[in-house]
């Protein structure tokens, strides 16, 4: 049982370095390799999303149908696997590791042509809601600060928009609007 432990960890460890080069190379390469060609069911590629993320028993809720959008369904898709995996992680309304209350939940913008994805935990500073989306900004000793800059990254690439609030029941919310 020790050594498919130790197997397990390892191989979440190296799926955790494969998706840190793929920020990296989100931030370096930037928005010349993207040209979004392609409709993208939203709904579908957020499902598909949360289904490659470690989400420790967090739970997913889709509020309503997401719109379609002329976008990369691949950079999409690491859009919002970035944003689930900040949820999950930082999203524990209880404790920091616990992620069996967590409920992350994705719906449609009220007020302009978007998503977003929301979390019910201790929320984020309205003082750090911008910093948050800088490369190297983390409220965890251990994070490398680019989740939430390679999702603003991936968001500006088709010149959407992204705007960190607070969610309903207190969390983060990660607003993405500008989706047409």
């Amino acid at each position: 049982a020790d050594e498919t432990e130790q197997y397990s960890h390892v191989e979440q460890e190296h799926v955790l370095v494969g998706g840190m080069s793929q920020d990296v190379l989100t931030i370096a390469r930037g928005a010349e390799v993207v040209a979004p060609d392609e409709s993208v069911d939203l709904t579908g590629v957020a499902r598909t999303a949360w289904a490659t993320v470690e989400t420790d028993g967090a739970t997913l809720r889709v509020e309503d149908d997401l719109p379609t959008a002329i976008a990369d369904s691949d950079r999409v898709g690491r859009l919002f696997e970035n944003l689930f995996r900040n949820a999950v992680e930082h999203g524990s309304p209880d404790s920091p590791g616990d992620h069996d209350g967590t409920t992350v939940r994705v719906g449609q913008l009220a007020d302009s042509d978007g998503f977003y994805v929301g979390d019910n935990g201790p929320g984020i500073a309205p003082e750090n809601r911008t910093r948050v989306l800088e490369p190297g900004y983390s409220s965890d000793d251990h994070g490398t600060g680019l989740g939430l800059a390679i999702g603003a990254r991936i968001a500006d690439i088709p010149d959407w928009t992204v705007e960190v609030t607070e969610s309903d029941p207190g969390g983060a919310r990660v607003g993405v609007g500008g989706v047409a």
